[in-house]
């Protein structure tokens, strides 16, 4: 009989986790289909059961973000650091909240973060640069577009910035040969500013 239970119990169990795993599955299907509010609720739903499951909060946060629903968004990432301080997505996403919130020391922190569990993530460089970058802080801005661009040779907007850069520097030909490269990257900015400081 206690096996018989036990069995049950067991497939029970299970038959939990998998439909779980689909809801989680249904959002991340949502998401990539833009259908962001049903993402959002399929996450909800699964969180429910798996309310520390730091890929679910992750999306979520991230499909509020499509949504312009940035406070949620926050608070989801936040969720996460507090499971693990170190992931990496969810400082990068901190670091990108506060810098659209013009809060640029308060990004730099994320930023460094994530650099120090990871010092080859390009896009952190980048964005750091662009946060010392708004605040006039040129130096370390074009070191952090220059460390952006040695970990990744493709990145469009570290050489998109670091030509900005180098335009308010006096630096001109140099900002078109970036301007160049970033817009073989595809980069649309980058041909505007090309036919504005490069003829």
């Amino acid at each position: 009989m206690k096996a018989t239970v036990l069995l049950l119990t067991l497939i029970l169990a299970f038959a939990l986790f998998s439909c779980n795993s689909d809801v989680s599955k249904k959002g991340d299907v949502l998401f990539n289909e833009g259908n962001y509010k049903e993402a959002v609720d399929a996450y909800t739903e699964y969180l429910t059961t798996r309310p520390k499951d730091i890929k679910s909060l992750y999306n979520r946060g991230r499909a509020y973000e499509e949504m312009n629903r940035l406070d949620k968004a926050k608070a989801d990432f936040l969720a996460i650091l507090d499971i693990d301080g170190n992931n990496l997505n969810a400082n990068l996403s901190m670091g990108s909240y506060w810098y659209n919130q013009k809060e640029f020391a308060r990004a730099i922190k994320f930023f460094d973060k994530v650099i120090e569990v990871d010092g080859r993530k390009s896009e952190a460089y980048m964005l750091r640069g662009r946060s010392y970058h708004q605040q006039g802080i040129f130096e370390e801005a074009l070191a952090n577009y220059n460390f952006a661009i040695d970990f990744d040779k493709n990145n469009e907007d570290a050489y998109l910035y670091r030509g900005a850069l180098k335009i308010a520097l006096s630096q001109n030909r140099s900002a078109c040969q970036d301007f160049g490269r970033a817009q073989a990257l595809g980069s649309e900015e980058a041909k505007a500013a090309l036919a504005k400081h490069c003829k």
